[in-house]
C-alpha cells in the first residue's frame, strides 16, 4: 500500500514535531503528554486507514458496447470481507472515479465512466483503490488489476450514409424514405434472431412464451457490404471510425450490413449480435 500525506496531515505532523522539540528543550511534562497524545492519534489514524482497505474485492462490469474516445459507463462492484466495514472508499483511474460511502459483506454497486484512447483488446485494467478515512490526514491506496477481456470498438466518425447507399441499384426516393423512416410497415411476424429490441412484438411473445419480432418493410432494403474502400479517410483509423459509424446507423435502420476486410468477408445480416461481430473485426484490425 502507498501512503500520501495530505496538506492537513503535513500541518499535523509539523505541529507534533514543533511541540516535541519544545518538550525536549523545556522538559515540560504537559508538553510531553500533548505530544504523546498526538503521536497516539497519528498511530490510530494509520492503523484504521490500513484496516479500512484490507479485505476488499473489486469487480468491473463493462457495458455491451465500448467505443474508443468516448466516456463509457462501467459498473463497479465492491465487497469487504472481515469483521469491520470500510468507509469512504474511492475507486479511480486518473480523473475518473466513483466513491462508496460504506462497504461491508454484500457487494455494493456504483458507476464509473472510463474512456480508452485506442481501439483493441484489453485483457485487464488497473484501478486505484484509496481512502482518507478516518481523519483525512493521510490517503492510503493500492492498485488493483481487474480482469476485463474487453474489446474496445473504434471511435465512430460521422459519415454521410449516401457514401455507401448511392452505390445501390434501383434506389429511388421511395426506397430512401423507407430507409430513413423504417419500422413503420409490418411485413410479417417471426421468431427472434438477434434483431433490435424495438422490433419485439411483446403481446405475441407473452402468448407464445418465446420472443417474436416484427419483420418490417425496411428489411427489404438491399444489403450493403462495407470495406475500407467504401469510405474516405486520411489514415486507417479514420476509415475504421467511418465504417463503425456506418455499421451502427445502417443497423438502426434495418439495412443488412456485411463487411469485407482484407481476405475476410462477413455476409450481410441484421441484429445486435451481428453488429458487434462486425465492430469487433474493425476493433482488432491491424
Amino acid at each position: 500500500m502507498k501512503v500520501k500525506i495530505k496538506r492537513s496531515g503535513v500541518f499535523f505532523i509539523g505541529i507534533t514535531i514543533f511541540l516535541g522539540a519544545a518538550a525536549v528543550n523545556t522538559g515540560n511534562n504537559l508538553l510531553y503528554m500533548v505530544v504523546s497524545a498526538l503521536l497516539s492519534f497519528m498511530f490510530f489514524s494509520g492503523t484504521f486507514s490500513m484496516l479500512n482497505l484490507k479485505g476488499l474485492s473489486l469487480r468491473l462490469i463493462p457495458p455491451p458496447e465500448v467505443f474508443a474516445g468516448r466516456s463509457n459507463r462501467f459498473r463497479v462492484l465492491l465487497k469487504k470481507e472481515g469483521y469491520l466495514p470500510s468507509f469512504l472508499i474511492r475507486v479511480s483511474r486518473g480523473n475518473e472515479m466513483c466513491v462508496f460511502p460504506m462497504v461491508w459483506k454484500r457487494e455494493e454497486v456504483s458507476n464509473i465512466y472510463l474512456s480508452f484512447l485506442r481501439r483493441g483488446f484489453y485483457e485487464s485494467l488497473t484501478l486505484e483503490v484509496s481512502s482518507s478515512f478516518p481523519f483525512g490526514l493521510f490517503v492510503r491506496s493500492f492498485r488493483k488489476e481487474v480482469k476485463l477481456n474487453l474489446t474496445v470498438f473504434p471511435k465512430p466518425v460521422p459519415t454521410d450514409l449516401g457514401v455507401v447507399l448511392s452505390s445501390q441499384e434501383n434506389r429511388g426516393e421511395a426506397k430512401a424514405k423507407t430507409l430513413y423512416e423504417g419500422y413503420e410497415d409490418i411485413k410479417n411476424i417471426k421468431e427472434y434472431a438477434g434483431e433490435p429490441m424495438k422490433l419485439i412484438h411483446w403481446k405475441l411473445s407473452a402468448k407464445r412464451s418465446s420472443l417474436m419480432v416484427k419483420e418490417m418493410v425496411a428489411e427489404e432494403m438491399s444489403p450493403v457490404v462495407l470495406s475500407l474502400d467504401s469510405v474516405p479517410g486520411r489514415d486507417i483509423e479514420e476509415k475504421l471510425g467511418r465504417l463503425t459509424y456506418l455499421i451502427i446507423e445502417l443497423e438502426k435502420r434495418g439495412v443488412p450490413v456485411g463487411l469485407k476486410i482484407e481476405d475476410k468477408e462477413i455476409p450481410p445480416s441484421l441484429g445486435e449480435s451481428h453488429k458487434r461481430v462486425l465492430l469487433k473485426e474493425l476493433a482488432l484490425f491491424s
